[in-house]
């Protein structure tokens, strides 16, 4: 009897440990799609501010702008010809909208693919996200987003495939993962190069609009002794949105949350990623577009 316990007792203990490493899988799994939705929504979030801020920036400096020295047979092209910079712009953010939703699909779908639910056809899911993820990163190369990559950075992507820890994941991620690795890690290099884009025209919009609340609400009643009940309002307005602009890491809140989830990349492919290391970076983010909406209320005609 006790000659047939013991082999039973070790084909338990296997059955556990399986079961463990399985629920680790699932575990790290869940980890990962959690982060990737969290970056995705702050950084879809960035995109949306970004293209009002760029066509915003513009249309103010045109308010400003000495219009009645142009000739008016020549102020329809001049408009013509700003618009289509507007329209280049708006083009490549929604390009990048489109790279960061399909990321975050691709994402989900691994997750589901460690659960094990409906394997197989969640393995030709995870495969078809990757393709299309490698289609946005194409449509964003040919409007100039890899222009600033450097060498470095695009050789480094050709090893990622390399960092896999196959024991860690289980056969069927670390397959996704070993093949989707370069492709992944360049739609996050490309998501970097546009958010830098996006993060200098929301610190214009910020700087001009703040400039205009203090000149226009602040300064001016102030000189005039003319203290509305706004006033108090808009001056904290002021002073805070002025002190933001003074912090680097927030400034760079947009591109520094795609440049965690590079290194966060890496760490999934080697098994290592724990939840909340992404967590820093965007509340950086969400510091920043909570200024931009406190501004652009205060910011409002009376």
């Amino acid at each position: 009897m006790k000659s047939r316990l013991i082999p039973l007792l070790a084909l338990v203990a296997a059955l556990l440990l399986l079961q463990g490493c399985a629920t680790g899988s699932v575990e790290r799994a869940r980890d990962v799609s959690s982060a990737a939705i969290a970056y995705s929504e702050a950084t879809l979030a960035v995109i949306d501010v970004a293209i009002d801020a760029v066509i915003d920036n513009d249309s103010e400096s045109q308010r400003n702008a000495p219009l009645a020295a142009v000739p008016a047979a020549q102020r329809a092209e001049r408009l013509e010809q700003l618009d289509k910079g507007l329209v280049r712009s708006v083009q490549l953010y929604t390009e990048l909208k489109q790279s960061v939703s399909t990321t975050r699909a691709y994402f989900i779908a691994l997750q589901d693919l460690a659960n094990g639910s409906q394997a197989e056809a969640t393995e030709e899911a995870v495969k078809s996200l990757a393709s299309r993820v490698g289609a946005t990163s194409g449509a964003l190369e040919s409007d100039g987003a890899a222009s600033g990559l450097s060498d470095e950075k695009v050789a480094a992507l050709g090893g990622l495939a390399g960092l896999v820890a196959a024991q860690t994941h289980g056969a069927k991620v670390s397959r996704a993962l070993s093949r989707d690795a370069d492709i992944i890690g360049r739609a996050l290099l490309l998501q970097e190069e546009v958010l830098k884009q996006a993060g200098d025209d929301i610190r214009a919009y910020l700087k001009a609009s703040n400039n205009r609340l203090f000149r226009v609400r602040v300064r001016i009643p102030y000189e005039k002794a003319e203290l509305g009940p706004d006033w108090v309002a808009d001056r904290r307005t002021y002073l805070k949105t002025r002190a933001l602009g003074e912090n680097h890491a927030s400034l760079q809140a947009a591109d520094a949350a795609a440049a965690k989830m590079q290194v966060v990349w890496t760490r999934i492919l080697g098994g290592s990623y724990t939840a909340g290391e992404i967590a820093a970076s965007l509340n950086d983010s969400a510091e920043l577009l909570d200024a931009v909406v406190i501004l652009r209320a205060a910011d409002k005609p009376q």
